[in-house]
C-alpha cells in the first residue's frame, strides 16, 4: 500500500478564462493582472487601451526616450512590483466578497480594486508559494486574435 498525493502546479487557460480562474477581472481600466493598480489605461476610439509597456524595457533602451512614437511621454517609471502569493492572499482576506450566485447589487466596492472573487485555488496550502500560478494558453490566444482580425 502507498499513499497517492496530487498537486495542481499551474493552470493553462485563455485570457477570458483567466478572470474566472484567478479572480482578477480582465475587463475595464485595471485589466492587467501584472500591473494591478499601477496600470496605465485610457479610453481611445471606443475601447480601453493600455499603455506603459515600455516600463519593462532596460533603462538604456532607445524606446524609453521616444515620446512622439508612443503616448507623448518619455518612460521613466520602473516596472510594477511583483506581488507574492502571500501578499495576494492577505489582500483577498481583507476583502468582503458577496456569496456566489445572484446578488442584489452587481457593483463591487472601489476597495476591491479589480478582484471579482477569491479564487478557490488559494485554499490550497501551497498555491500562494508557487511562482507561476496561471499560464495563458498560446493556442487559444492566437485563435482569438486571428478571429478578431478575420472579421475585417
Amino acid at each position: 500500500m502507498f499513499t497517492l498525493r496530487a498537486a495542481v502546479m499551474w493552470t493553462v487557460n485563455d485570457f477570458p478564462a483567466y478572470a474566472m480562474v484567478s479572480g482578477w477581472s480582465t475587463k475595464g481600466y485595471m485589466a492587467c493582472h501584472v500591473c494591478k493598480e499601477d496600470v496605465t489605461s485610457g479610453w481611445h476610439a471606443g475601447k480601453v487601451c493600455y499603455l506603459g509597456h515600455r516600463r519593462w524595457l532596460p533603462w538604456d533602451h532607445e524606446w524609453r526616450e521616444k515620446d512622439k512614437e508612443f503616448d507623448g511621454n518619455t518612460e521613466r517609471r520602473l516596472r510594477p512590483r511583483e506581488w507574492s502569493g502571500d501578499e495576494i492572499v492577505e489582500q483577498l482576506n481583507r476583502l468582503d466578497f458577496a456569496p456566489f450566485g445572484k446578488t442584489v447589487s452587481r457593483t463591487r466596492p472601489s476597495t476591491h480594486m479589480n478582484w471579482i472573487h477569491k479564487p478557490m485555488f488559494f485554499e490550497l496550502p501551497y498555491w500562494s508559494k508557487l511562482k507561476l500560478r496561471h499560464n495563458l494558453d498560446v493556442m487559444h490566444v492566437e485563435k482569438n486574435v486571428f478571429n478578431w482580425w478575420a472579421r475585417f
